[in-house]
């Protein structure tokens, strides 16, 4: 049995298994190779692939490669994930356990030792370190992945993010930071929110894999392990994973799997998506979770516009989803850059929800079992207690849907709008949960 190449618990840590993110990677450097070498803030979905980009940096051999040579850059990755008691001592304990282990140059590394036997870090202390690694022909790159425990800690007040932005900007100790949000919203309090530290920094926000990169790795992981994956396997994957790496991962494991026990194309495709959806739902349950109201009637209006059938002189997608839905322009931008919605065949202006999966999950979610369907008489009551009203057949609709959907659901046949959308959203809603 050959070893499955595809792995979906773990960050990716090895060179070679590094597919994509060249385009997020050249801005990082080029904003570290500047003369000012500058910060960076990278923003992303959970296990989109943060941790990842972060670790293939402080990759010594990857990091030449890129530019970035160990005589002239030392770059230190710290994780601060689960660290909700840390402190401004502990930060830079830490930070200076890591500096210790890296730096090779004696000197600096016996006045970093100095420093942690005090275990006081005053900013004067700092800054004086800080320059004797620029004299020695440094520059230190601190990649922070999970900076969210540190600005949402009530630990590090308005002192601390001014001191460490001096580090960064006049003493030549630039930072890359990764966070699910961008560093303005995650900050513990209005004072911190409106600390200059936050505009050192450029924001990156890693989305989704491009087609491209996701039969490249298919192409990647498969090469060394002696097995190919044909035409059917990627489109497979694709309409399964829909570009995201973690998802990707996942069909890759399931596709190598299937292949290896010998199921031929139709059993393959239904066991591999039987695993899959199993693997899945626990995220899938986290992102639908972390949408806003106005977000899920977004993209439900997203999958019933892109099951209704096109028409030639159709206008543009977008200008179509919001003559459905009006905020739908305004969610869109925020469920792009989350990953739950992607570009459609190559086109910018078109969009679909994540993958079929994401869209069958949403479904199924909503839709109620055989003991959970309420009677139409509760479904009055309900709706009568918000003085809400709706037509019988609607009324029949919200009794297919579990209860805790029923406030969504009436937003939706109230919200959206029939007389442009032609009675789309209610025949495609009644197709799918009946």
């Amino acid at each position: 049995m050959t070893q499955n190449p595809f792995t979906f618990g773990n960050p990716i840590r090895e060179r070679g298994r590094f597919i994509g993110r060249q385009e997020e990677l050249r801005q990082v450097v080029n904003r570290l190779l500047s003369s000012a070498h500058e910060s960076t803030s990278i923003v992303g979905e959970r296990r989109i692939g943060k941790t990842s980009l972060l670790m293939h940096m402080a990759d010594k051999s990857a990091a030449s490669l890129l530019g970035l040579e160990p005589d002239r850059f030392c770059l230190i990755y710290i994780d601060f994930q689960g660290l909700v008691d840390i402190t401004p001592q502990r930060f830079w304990g830490r930070v200076f356990t890591r500096m210790a282990r890296t730096i090779s140059d004696p000197n600096l590394r016996a006045q970093i030792e100095t420093l942690q036997k005090d275990n006081t870090y005053e900013l004067f202390d700092l800054e004086d370190l800080c320059e004797a690694i620029t004299e020695a022909g440094l520059c230190v790159v601190l990649l922070l992945d999970e900076f969210e425990y540190v600005t949402q800690n009530p630990n590090f007040r308005a002192d601390f993010f001014g001191g460490l932005r001096a580090l960064a900007i006049h003493h030549n100790l630039p930072l890359v930071t990764a966070t699910r949000r961008e560093l303005i919203d995650l900050c513990h309090s209005e004072e911190i929110k409106g600390s200059p530290f936050f505009n050192i920094f450029a924001n990156i926000v890693l989305r989704l894999f491009k087609r491209v990169e996701v039969d490249e790795l298919l192409e990647c992981y498969t090469r060394d392990a002696g097995l190919t994956f044909g035409t059917q396997e990627h489109e497979l994957a694709w309409r399964l994973a829909g570009g995201h790496p973690l998802f990707t991962q996942v069909a890759g494991y399931y596709l190598f799997d299937g292949i290896q026990q010998g199921f031929q194309v139709d059993k393959l495709e239904k066991w591999v998506t039987a695993q899959f959806e199993q693997q899945a739902a626990p995220h899938f349950s986290y992102l639908w979770g972390r949408c806003t109201e106005s977000e899920k009637i977004t993209l439900i209006s997203t999958i019933m516009l892109c099951k209704s059938k096109p028409v030639k002189k159709d206008p543009p997608f977008m200008e179509r989803l919001v003559k459905v839905y009006p905020r739908a322009a305004m969610d869109a931008e925020h469920l792009i850059k989350r990953g739950l919605l992607r570009e459609q065949n190559g086109d910018s202006g078109c969009y679909t929800l994540l993958s079929s999966s994401l869209e069958g999950w949403i479904i199924r979610e909503m839709a109620a079992g055989p003991d959970e369907e309420a009677s139409q008489v509760s479904v009055t009551e309900w709706l009568q207690s918000g003085r809400t009203t709706l037509d019988e057949p609607e009324k029949g609709l919200m009794t297919k849907v579990k209860k805790q959907y029923w406030p969504l659901l009436a937003t939706i046949l109230k919200e959206v709008s029939f007389e442009l959308a032609g009675n789309l959203t209610f025949e495609l809603l009644l197709k799918a949960f009946l």
